[in-house]
């Protein structure tokens, strides 16, 4: 997994405007090509990541989840969210996990 490459993203990715689509799009892309490679390799991410970065990449988590059809990554998700100490974080964050657990093909 290039951590560096998905640091640098989320960086750049919270510094983007919201209505700036492409580049927004852009980063997602990156996003989702990176935590999709290797499932065992974003399970460590997503556990070790600070919670501006896992904030950052919550997002795809239903394009992560649309492409791997990982339980395991999809259990690390809910178990790190639940772990957040940011409470706007972890709010934020529940969208973003009903539409992974929706994207299983066969829940």
């Amino acid at each position: 997994m290039n951590i560096t490459k998905l640091k640098e993203t989320i960086a750049r990715r919270n510094k983007l405007d919201i209505n700036d689509d492409y580049a927004l799009e852009e980063c997602w892309n990156i996003f989702t090509s990176i935590l999709t490679n290797n499932i065992d390799e974003t399970i460590d991410f997503l556990k070790t990541c600070t919670e501006d970065e896992f904030y950052g990449v919550a997002e795809v988590f239903p394009e992560i989840i649309s492409k791997t059809q990982s339980h395991e990554i999809y259990n690390t998700m809910i178990a790190r969210n639940e772990s957040l100490e940011n409470q706007e974080y972890k709010e934020s964050n529940q969208t973003d996990l009903q539409f992974a657990k929706e994207a299983f093909i066969n829940q």
